[in-house]
C-alpha cells in the first residue's frame, strides 16, 4: 500500500571529514619561543608595567561612603 508510505526525499549524507593532521610540536615550540622573545623585547622597564591601583593617592577611587564630595545618583 503506497499511500501508507509517504514519499520523502532524504538527501545523501555529507562526505566524511578529512583526517586531522598530526600536530607539529617542533614548529609550535619554535613559534612560541619567537613570540615570547618578541614580547620581552617590547618591554621597556617599569613604565610598561600595568598599574593596578589609583594614581597619586586618589582616595575617592575606592568608592568610600564617608564624606564623599562627589555627587551620587541618590543625592
Amino acid at each position: 500500500m503506497s499511500f501508507m508510505k509517504p514519499k520523502v526525499y532524504t538527501p545523501p549524507p555529507p562526505p566524511a571529514p578529512e583526517p586531522i593532521a598530526e600536530p607539529d610540536y617542533k614548529r609550535a615550540a619554535a613559534l612560541s619561543d619567537e613570540a615570547v622573545s618578541a614580547e620581552r623585547k617590547k618591554r621597556k622597564g617599569r613604565g610598561s608595567t600595568v598599574v593596578g591601583g589609583g594614581v597619586m593617592g586618589d582616595e575617592t577611587a575606592t568608592g568610600g561612603t564617608g564624606g564623599s564630595s562627589s555627587p551620587t545618583l541618590l543625592g
